[in-house]
């Protein structure tokens, strides 16, 4: 007959001690290094459900806790397992953050997200080819969301909108690469992800300036978001593939598990992207 855990652990403490006050120290010693190995064993997993892109909600869901709840217990805990941004992206935010001072706001809303990727890195190209300046998506942010306020000097946050714009980015940036441990953030992972959610005040703004934006950016960041870098290359001016993932351009000759629709298809990743970005509006 095969002992139970419980079994084990009693047998532990009567090998350790004999005496009755002796075991009771023996036990409480025995719950504390077993409590710290749980602990252990609990962070091992939460992390590969991160690494495998399981979202935070759905971690909570399965624990009975809210996902706040599952985030403050675990993120810190799991942090080794986070990317970094890159400089340029540091640089855009920071960027964003002067914007929505400029406005007199106390938060980074996807907007400012918008001008702020326009300071530098591959972001500002793509929407430098295609004609999007600063001045004209300050224009339509306050057409559509309220005109300026006074300016403040105060460091805005970041909403909850633009939170989950750069959660999507860092999933986007994991799935993009073979190594997600590796992961570095950049600001293409950012225009990808306020592009491909089309409820962004980002997205709304895009459309406003030009309706074929979205499109044209996601045909644009497809050469940045394969993992393989000397794919890269081939990417640049070659026909799309009639079965390309319509949000990213990624085909299965690039491994993309693709999944049809009535005249388009779509990724494993960009599945996984678009299930964030819902719960994260229904959460």
């Amino acid at each position: 007959m095969v002992d139970t855990l419980y079994d084990q652990l009693v047998f532990r403490v009567e090998q350790a001690a004999s005496e009755p006050l002796e075991r009771v120290e023996a036990a409480a010693v025995l719950r504390t290094n077993a409590e710290a190995d749980a602990d252990r064993v609990m962070d091992r997993f939460v992390g590969q459900a991160r690494e495998k892109g399981v979202s935070w909600t759905a971690i909570g869901d399965r624990l009975g806790v809210s996902k706040q709840a599952a985030r403050q217990r675990y993120s810190d805990r799991v942090e080794d397992l986070e990317p970094q941004l890159q400089p340029r992206l540091r640089a855009c935010l920071a960027q964003a953050q002067r914007e929505a001072a400029a406005d007199g706001s106390d938060q980074v809303q996807t907007e400012h997200l918008l001008v702020g990727l326009l300071a530098e890195g591959v972001a500002a190209g793509i929407l430098e080819k295609l004609g999007l300046k600063p001045a004209a998506i300050r224009k339509a942010g306050h057409q559509f969301f309220g005109p300026p306020g006074a300016a403040t000097s105060a460091k805005p946050g970041f909403s909850a909108e633009a939170t989950s714009a750069l959660e999507t980015a860092t999933r986007l940036a994991r799935a993009n690469r073979r190594d997600w441990r590796q992961t570095s953030v950049g600001t293409e992972h950012l225009l990808a992800a306020l592009t491909f959610d089309p409820g962004s005040r980002a997205r709304r703004v895009l459309n406003e300036l030009n309706k074929h934006a979205a499109a044209d950016i996601k045909r644009e960041l497809a050469c940045y978001l394969d993992p393989n870098p000397h794919g890269r290359r081939r990417h640049r001016g070659k026909p799309r593939h009639a079965e390309a993932c319509t949000f990213c351009g990624r085909t299965t000759t690039e491994g993309a598990q693709l999944v049809a629709g009535p005249g388009v298809w779509i990724c494993s990743a960009c599945v996984t992207i678009a299930t964030e970005i819902l719960e994260a509006r229904a959460g």
